[in-house]
C-alpha cells in the first residue's frame, strides 16, 4: 500500500512574484509624471520632455502605462536646419509600457513605439527596460548607463492617452515655405511662398502658389536699381500633379511674374517640375538641377 503525503491544511499559499507590500505600492505608479531636461551641444540647444501615464492593468501584480517624448531642437546660431530648411524642429514619439512587481523591485518595459512622421526624424527607436524605485515624490529609472527622475503632477487614474498626431494627413490645403539666403551682390534675399493643393481626383491634383520676394541691403545701403534699401516682387505659379505609387510629380503649367525695375534683366520665369514626397505634415519637393524645398503648414510647428 502506498501513502501519499498530503499538504497541511495550514499551509499558506505562495505569494505572487514580489513582496506584498511591493504589490500594495503599485497603486503609488498610478497618475502622471513628468520630466524635463535641456542640454547644449555643437551649436544646438534640445529641450526633452516626456509625460509619463499609468494606469491599473490586467492583474493584481501588473499596470499599463504610455508616456508621450517631444524633443526640440533649435539652431543657436539660426541657421537652418537641412532636414526642414527651418531653424528648429521637433520630434515626437509614444511608447506603450507594462510595470511589473519583481522579487526585488518593479520593472518598467517599453513594448511599443510609435512616431510621428516628419523630415528630421528617421523614425526608428529602441525598446528600453528600467528598474524603478520610489524617492519621496519622485520615480527614479535606472538602466545600464543612466538614470532618470520622473516628478509625480497628479494620481488620477485617468485613461492613456492617444497620439497626439493624426493618422493619416491630406495632401489639400494651404502649405507654406520660407527662406533667407544672400545674393550675387550680398544682399539678403528674404522669399516666402504660399501654396495651396486642390485635389482633383485621387491621383491628380491643381495647385497655386504666389511667391513673394524681398531683396534688402544687409547694411542698410541703397541699392542702385531700387534706389532703396530693399525692393520686393511677387511671382505667381500654376501647376498641376500626378501621382507615381508613393510619390506626386508637380508640373508648373504657367507664370505670372512679377514687376519691378530691377527685374528688366530677368523679366519671364522658365516653368519646372518637381517630384514630391509627402512625410506627415511636410511637403519635400526635389526640383529639376537638385534643388529641395520642404513645404509646412501655416502656423504649424517646425517639425
Amino acid at each position: 500500500m502506498v501513502l501519499a503525503a498530503c499538504p497541511s491544511r495550514g499551509t499558506p499559499p505562495a505569494h505572487p512574484p514580489g513582496a506584498p507590500e511591493r504589490t500594495f505600492a503599485l497603486t503609488k505608479f498610478v497618475g502622471g509624471w513628468r520630466w524635463l531636461h535641456r542640454t547644449t551641444e555643437a551649436g544646438t540647444t534640445r529641450i526633452e520632455e516626456e509625460r509619463w501615464r499609468f494606469m491599473p492593468g490586467p492583474s493584481p501584480t501588473q499596470l499599463t502605462g504610455r508616456y508621450l517624448r517631444e524633443v526640440v531642437v533649435s539652431s543657436d546660431d539660426r541657421k537652418p536646419f537641412q532636414c526642414n530648411q527651418r531653424t528648429s524642429y521637433t520630434q515626437r514619439a509614444v511608447f506603450d509600457l507594462t510595470v511589473d512587481v519583481t522579487e526585488t523591485g518593479y520593472a518598467v518595459k517599453e513594448t511599443a513605439v510609435r512616431t510621428e512622421p516628419g523630415p528630421c526624424d528617421h523614425g526608428f527607436r529602441r525598446l528600453g527596460e528600467y528598474e524603478a524605485a520610489f524617492a519621496g515624490s519622485t520615480l527614479v529609472l535606472q538602466w545600464d548607463g543612466g538614470t532618470q527622475t520622473l516628478l509625480q503632477i497628479d494620481a488620477r487614474p485617468d485613461p492613456l492617452p492617444r497620439d497626439p498626431w493624426p493618422a493619416e494627413v491630406s495632401l489639400a490645403g494651404a502649405w507654406r515655405w520660407d527662406a533667407s539666403t544672400y545674393d550675387r551682390e550680398g544682399n539678403v534675399q528674404d522669399e516666402t511662398e504660399w501654396w495651396y493643393v486642390t485635389p482633383r481626383s485621387d491621383s491628380t491634383i491643381d495647385a497655386t502658389y504666389r511667391r513673394r520676394v524681398t531683396v534688402r541691403s544687409p547694411d542698410g545701403s541703397r541699392i542702385a536699381c531700387a534706389n532703396a534699401a530693399s525692393w520686393t516682387f511677387d511671382d505667381s505659379f500654376v501647376l498641376d500633379g500626378q501621382r507615381e505609387e508613393e510619390h506626386w510629380h508637380f508640373h508648373e503649367l504657367a507664370a505670372e511674374p512679377g514687376d519691378h525695375p530691377c527685374l528688366t534683366t530677368s523679366p519671364v520665369r522658365a516653368l519646372d517640375e518637381a517630384t514630391v514626397e509627402q512625410i506627415g505634415d511636410a511637403l519635400i519637393l526635389e526640383w529639376r538641377g537638385k534643388r529641395r524645398q520642404v513645404l509646412l503648414r501655416p502656423g504649424e510647428r517646425n517639425n
